[in-house]
């Protein structure tokens, strides 16, 4: 039975990580995306997935969702602690999250 190179196995390693956008020593850029701390890539990167599953949404059911539960469970897992719909089907941030 003939075994795998080892060779292979460290450029699928390699590969991985260049996907990913990662590698040894990498530091990202500050202000990439107006993050400065932790809170901040929370409110923002929750904001960008309610975007994308209201858009999905939108693309497959032909108008905006109701509300941030008709997301649920087929665009989204659960609904937002951090992010809300308005009455026209913009993401705005909850009330008392933190987020802005």
């Amino acid at each position: 039975m003939r075994t795998k190179p080892t060779i292979g196995r460290a450029v699928a390693t390699a590969l991985t990580v260049a996907a990913a956008g990662v590698s040894a020593g990498c530091v990202p850029k500050a202000g990439v995306d107006g993050v400065k701390d932790a809170g901040t890539s929370t409110c923002s990167g929750e904001r960008h997935l309610i975007e994308q599953a209201v858009e999905a949404y939108y693309v497959l059911e032909g108008e905006l969702p109701p509300s941030e539960a008709a997301l649920v469970p087929n665009y989204l897992r659960t609904e937002s602690v951090t992010m809300d719909l308005d009455a026209d089907g913009n993401v705005v941030a909850a009330p008392g999250s933190g987020c802005i």
